[in-house]
């Protein structure tokens, strides 16, 4: 019967000291994840909506067995990590296997083999080889990206090669031992040595030694291999790289199912009249979930190498943010705080003005493998920079007086905000209220649409393809203040929650049944922000609607617009709000158009650089984020090798300013349009 003996050839004291170690390193390996997790727990609790508890432990099984998270995004990187990590796992349940028939069922029950026997033991010999050969395979790979394939993300610390080289010794010692013992028993073997494929190959080369040479060979490696997989697990939770093998798991079950991009609501009055702390000022404020992010991070650079400030040149990188709340977290007491007193993070390991450079474009967040969570931090540091300190851009301040003072952050006259609207004869909320009207669509037209005169273009287009198309809809015209988004991605929390109440006072006067926006950091706002006010509506992007009209045989596009056109993606329309497809199904609709897709397009398209307040911070004019855009549209464009006009076609009136900007900086004839202007110049002339 095909079998073997477990542990053979070590000898009973050899047993003893085995059990000794692996207590020994059992007893490590709790102690160092019980510190990581005493740490987490430190954090300020958070509370998860109870609906989003289902299929929790479902959903974390198919994305970390599947490695979905890092194989979509990266196919080379998440090959190599899927032959790893499943290498591992079936090692580690092999192990289990031997360590349950030895101690189990042989040494406590007295049967010489329960499971390792006949056509069982040879399965098993045959997945674990294949499987361990795997694992090898997906740490040469590892190596070589690293520090042969030079992927420029990927860091080269002396430590960095530790754990990948460790496992590989562990893994080839692994096989030795195995050749070595099918080598010296393969008179008696009792089975073909080819179901142990690899052991195999490593037998036939110690084929010509002797008994005894190979039973001392196998006893040599067999301790060096044991040594070293249990140094391996002992000094797993004391290497932060390597702890994500533990934690990525845990921080993609408790990942906040609710909707991405979202900020919780403050009580700012409340803070301040209790004299309480607001946003991230020491690691004291972070909760449990950002600490239990700052341990899973695996240091891959995903998100740094998607940063749209990181790729424009800004010192800003979102793996260091972690990584500096990491080194911060476990050093427990920085040097530069006075003793006895919370280091401030700022002070620490981040610095004030890379916290100033994120587009809250969210694509680090995307783009994480383990779901970390960067933006909110910076989001929440820049809050108590703004509300507790009084410390933001300069710029930042007109912008923010506007808002108070005349709810735009242009701080123009609320008189002036229907100038946009002059002979379209556009029906105003309240005049219909007086008559006793309801409209279908409350059409909030934004500060940028109302003030900006390129901008004005996109509400005057909506406006005709409102018409053409019968819509039933009215504008709040002077009475239409901001959302209050710049002053919430700015930090400043006060301002927004006085600007999201009032507005949601005013909507509450009116009767209509959907919010139609054309900016979608409005949408956003209505959408994700207002809930926590109290304002629940229905609310519908210009792209959703105009595709509805259109397949709804509504609108008639018969006027052919000949050009090449790419399409970029609004971060808040796109990765904030997972709309992709309408705007493309327009486009696929214009008589005309050519369209071709930027390398960056849908989830991991390059932000413009105007979200979070950036569109009115001053940059340096060798690091804007809008010309690395222009740029990739512009590479896009010329690969079709076409003669025809170029556009670049934008759904946000925040993009459509930003990519102008880039435009203007370089000698193209290329032209940015609102996909709204085009389906107006597209409409038979009897609708337009």
């Amino acid at each position: 019967m095909a079998t073997r003996e477990i542990l053979w050839n070590i000898s009973g004291a050899g047993e003893v000291v085995l059990y000794v170690l692996a207590a020994i390193t059992l007893g490590v390996l709790g102690w160092g994840i019980y510190k990581h997790a005493r740490r987490v727990l430190n954090g300020q609790p958070v509370t998860f909506p109870t609906p989003a508890q289902a299929g929790r432990l479902g959903r974390t099984l198919v994305t970390v067995l599947s490695n979905r998270t890092v194989v979509n995004r990266h196919k080379l990187g998440g090959g190599m990590h899927l032959l790893i990590m499943w290498g591992f796992i079936v090692l580690i349940i092999g192990t289990t296997i031997v360590a349950v028939e030895y101690d189990l069922f042989h040494k406590i029950m007295g049967m010489d083999h329960f499971m390792m026997q006949g056509w069982f033991y040879l399965g098993f010999e045959l997945v674990t080889d294949l499987f361990g050969l795997l694992l090898v395979v997906g740490l040469v790979v590892a190596i070589l990206r690293r520090y042969v394939l030079d992927r420029p993300q990927l860091k080269r610390q002396p430590v960095d090669w530790i754990l990948p080289v460790l496992l590989l010794v562990i893994g080839v010692t692994g096989f030795m031992v195995e050749g070595f013992r099918l080598s010296a028993n393969a008179a008696d073997l009792g089975y073909a040595p080819g179901w142990s494929p690899v052991g195999a190959l490593f037998s036939t080369m110690a084929s010509g030694a002797s008994p005894d040479s190979l039973k001392v060979a196998h006893v040599i490696f067999w301790w060096v291999h044991v040594l070293l997989a249990l140094g391996a697990i002992a000094i797993l939770p004391f290497v932060p790289k390597a702890m994500h093998l533990v934690a990525a798991g845990v921080n993609i079950f408790f990942q906040d199912l609710r909707p991405q991009g979202r900020l919780a609501k403050l009580d700012v009055e409340g803070a301040f009249e209790r004299d309480e702390n607001l946003g991230y000022e020491t690691l004291a404020d972070l909760s449990r979930k950002d600490l239990l992010d700052v341990t899973s991070c695996t240091e891959c650079g995903r998100c740094e190498m998607n940063c749209p400030a990181n790729i424009s040149g800004k010192s800003l990188s979102p793996r260091e943010i972690v990584l500096g709340l990491r080194r911060q977290l476990n050093t427990e007491q920085p040097i530069t705080a006075p003793p006895g007193e919370p280091c401030r993070i700022l002070d620490a390991e981040i610095s004030a003005e890379v916290i100033q450079y994120c587009t809250t474009c969210m694509a680090c967040v995307e783009s994480c493998p383990v779901l970390i969570d960067p933006l909110s931090k910076i989001l929440e540091i820049r809050r108590n920079e703004a509300m507790i300190h009084d410390r933001f851009p300069d710029t930042y301040a007109d912008v923010l007086m506007g808002l108070e003072k005349r709810g735009n952050p242009w701080n123009e006259h609320p008189t002036a905000r229907m100038e946009w609207a002059k002979g379209l004869d556009v029906p105003i909320m309240a005049d219909l209220a007086e008559e006793g009207k309801r409209v279908d669509y409350l059409f909030w037209v934004g500060c940028s649409a109302a003030y900006d005169p390129r901008n004005t273009k996109i509400a005057q287009s909506m406006v005709k393809i409102l018409q053409a198309a019968g819509i039933s809809y009215a504008v709040l015209g002077e009475e239409e203040r901001c959302t209050g988004d710049p002053a919430r991605r700015m930090g400043q929390e006060y301002l927004f929650s006085v600007q999201a109440e009032s507005n949601v006072e005013l909507l509450g006067e009116y009767d209509f049944d959907h919010i139609l926006t054309i900016c979608p950091h409005c949408y956003n706002s209505f959408a994700k922000d207002y809930p926590d006010f109290g304002g629940e509506y229905s609310v519908i992007h210009h792209t959703e609607l105009i595709e509805i009209l259109i397949n709804e045989g509504r609108l008639s596009l018969t006027q052919s617009v000949d050009a090449v056109a790419t399409f970029h993606d609004s971060c808040y329309l796109g990765r904030h709000n997972r709309i992709f497809d309408a705007p493309r199904g327009i486009l696929a609709k214009i008589p005309g158009i050519q369209t071709v897709e930027m390398e960056r397009n849908r989830e991991m398209a390059m932000c413009c650089g105007g979200g979070g307040g950036l569109s009115w911070f001053e940059e340096d004019t060798d690091k804007r984020v809008n010309d690395r855009r222009v740029e990739q549209a512009s590479q896009a464009i010329s690969l079709t090798g076409t003669d025809k006009s170029s556009l670049i076609v934008t759904s946000c009136p925040f993009c459509l300013t930003m990519i102008e900007d880039g435009l203007a900086a370089r000698e193209t004839t290329m032209e940015n349009r609102d996909i709204a202007e085009l389906v107006a110049e597209a409409m038979e002339e009897t609708g337009a």
